[in-house]
């Protein structure tokens, strides 16, 4: 069996925004603005953009477009120059500008707090990175940015993120919090949940059905997670079921415990989407299908 030891939830990224068509002051402005982010899980750097580039840096993840001319916005919005960064939304800063259908137009004079909102919207959306919705968080309450996030992620219900494979999966913590924040985001990817609050449920739930995933929490109250997992990987329907269990603790001997009991992943609460995601995208490949 396969490892992984994931660290505390620490979902740290860097965007790329490239600007096209700025003013040196403008330029230097976003600069100052996207400096604020810099300590942040989610932060971001200005990178100047040529208006008649040829070729953009694969690392670019969002272009912002500062200029009203109609033929750079031709060329950036129908011809665009080469590279993998072509595939990125396109950003448009216009004086006076109205909001949009697909909310990529933002109204000049920038507010910055506004835009920096707006960007951490579009890497929601765009680039599913979701650092501050937590499984096994301190606070059981939704607040309002993650309730937005879930709500962007949801992608206004006409599309949903689902995996190769994965079609039922089984929760087990006796935390009610956890198993909804869990089962959130398993609703995410259309995927059918069974939860229990034990270790004991969880077996017999294995015993009777066969799920493509198992997310299980190893501290519960009678028998606990390492002594249920090897239960359930001697059984017929679940042998080779993944188990990812979650713990708090974080020492070697509880990871060598976990990979001892046949846990094909081991991760340390608190796990944010991203983490949640990656766990995922390690046993089912991602399939783009119309929300039924």
């Amino acid at each position: 069996m396969q490892n992984i030891v994931k660290g505390q939830a620490k979902a740290l990224r860097v965007f790329q925004i490239g600007v096209v068509g700025a003013s040196r002051d403008a330029f230097a402005a976003l600069s100052r603005i996207f400096g604020v982010t810099r300590y942040r899980t989610r932060s971001y750097q200005a990178v100047p953009l040529a208006v008649n580039a040829k070729q953009v840096d694969d690392a670019i993840d969002f272009i912002i477009l500062c200029t009203s001319n109609p033929n750079v916005l031709n060329y950036w919005q129908s011809r665009r120059p080469q590279g993998k960064a072509l595939g990125r939304p396109l950003i448009r800063i216009e004086k006076g500008a109205a909001e949009s259908k697909d909310g990529y137009v933002i109204s000049a004079p920038v507010n910055p707090s506004r835009l920096l909102r707006q960007l951490d919207q579009y890497t929601i959306k765009e680039m599913n990175f979701f650092p501050e919705f937590q499984i096994g968080s301190e606070s059981d309450e939704l607040c309002e940015t993650t309730l937005e996030g879930l709500k962007l992620l949801k992608k206004d219900g006409s599309s949903v993120n689902k995996r190769y494979g994965l079609q039922r999966a089984l929760v087990v913590d006796d935390s009610l919090a956890v198993r909804k924040q869990i089962e959130i985001e398993f609703g995410l990817l259309d995927t059918e949940v069974d939860c229990v609050d034990s270790a004991e449920a969880a077996i017999d739930a294995s015993a009777k059905t066969a799920y493509d995933i198992i997310f299980m929490d190893v501290v519960m109250p009678g028998m606990d997670g390492y002594a249920a997992c090897k239960r359930i990987k001697r059984s017929p329907l679940n042998k080779n079921t993944p188990i990812v269990l979650l713990t708090s603790r974080s020492s070697s001997f509880d990871k060598i415990k976990g990979t001892l009991a046949g846990c094909d992943t081991y991760l340390v609460k608190p796990i944010n989407h991203n983490e949640f995601e990656s766990v995922v995208n390690k046993y089912f490949s991602e399939i783009r299908t119309q929300a039924r």
